[in-house]
């Protein structure tokens, strides 16, 4: 299964450097191990580096996709979920911790 998420900049940063081997998500899916995760950088509207024109280039080559409440910068990393930890005594209700493994493709 492949499971399709955004990510605010910073934090899709540390996944795609490396720094961040996990990804705290709603557990609004059924995430499982050996399931994929693609993680698309998204840029919200009150991000003050989103751009506003409403076009798919922001003149310096950037492809930038409007979406409800900001913009997909086009930037995407696929990960391999290592783990999954839904244990109640560590993760705050309705919320799930994923292992995380870069897949370079």
């Amino acid at each position: 299964m492949i499971h399709t998420v955004k990510c605010y900049p910073e934090f899709f940063r540390a996944l795609a450097d490396g720094s961040k081997p996990f990804e705290v998500r709603k557990n609004d899916r059924v995430y499982e191990t050996g399931d994929f995760l693609a993680i698309n950088e998204f840029l919200p509207e009150e991000d003050p580096y989103t751009i506003r024109s409403g076009t798919a280039d922001n003149g310096g080559g950037e492809f930038r996709r409007a979406a409800d409440g900001g913009y997909y910068s086009g930037k995407c990393a696929l990960f391999r979920i290592t783990y999954v930890l839904d244990d109640p005594r560590f993760c705050k209700e309705g919320m799930v911790v994923l292992g995380l493994a870069r897949q370079v493709y």
